[in-house]
């Protein structure tokens, strides 16, 4: 077995920063040191790195465990950008089945043969899109969803689907979502 670890920056707030002021008003103590990003581990039968490239390809048993996000799939490819930093694209292939717990502890089960992540900025303009094809299917406590592709623009908070077909509690006009509408969720 292979094993990885890619750093990756979470977008949770920093809950010690009061901590960190009220330590320097009232002791003059220094802050607390920050705690280190939360990691994300890659394990695979077999690992095979471009450097030149900048590309890793994981294949056979593929697990990614990062702080929210379990997936397993049979092959990784992940392109890393020249200047270092975050990934910018992703492809998970064959038996795909990623687990995601939302900021609020929901959790999505989704399943499909095919997830591409890509990430770009463009001046001011950031791609962050994650699509999903082939078999797709997302279960969590409220609903079922499957389409032929799904295309989540994290960037811009917009989720397409073709050919979509839902079924849940959520769906008749009751609850919350009062309009009749679903409210789509992925990860």
């Amino acid at each position: 077995m292979v094993s990885g670890i890619i750093l990756a920056q979470t977008n949770t707030p920093n809950t010690n920063a009061v901590a960190e002021i009220l330590a320097l008003v009232t002791t003059n103590a220094p802050p607390p040191k920050p705690s280190p990003p939360a990691m994300t581990q890659i394990y695979s039968d077999s690992f095979d790195g471009d450097l030149n490239g900048r590309q890793a390809i994981y294949e056979g048993h593929v697990r990614v465990d990062s702080p929210q996000t379990k997936l397993t799939c049979a092959r990784l490819t992940v392109d890393f950008p020249a200047t270092g930093g975050r990934i910018n694209h992703a492809v998970a292939e064959t038996n795909v089945v990623i687990d995601h717990t939302d900021e609020k502890g929901a959790t999505n089960h989704i399943t499909c043969d095919k997830a591409v992540y890509d990430y770009d900025v463009q001046g001011s303009v950031t791609n962050d899109t994650v699509t999903l094809t082939g078999n797709l299917q997302i279960v969590n406590a409220q609903d079922t969803n499957t389409a032929d592709v799904i295309v989540w623009d994290r960037a811009n908070g917009h989720i397409h689907e073709n050919n979509p077909h839902m079924s849940g509690e959520n769906l008749g006009g009751a609850g919350p979502n009062t309009n009749g509408l679903p409210a789509p969720k992925l990860f």
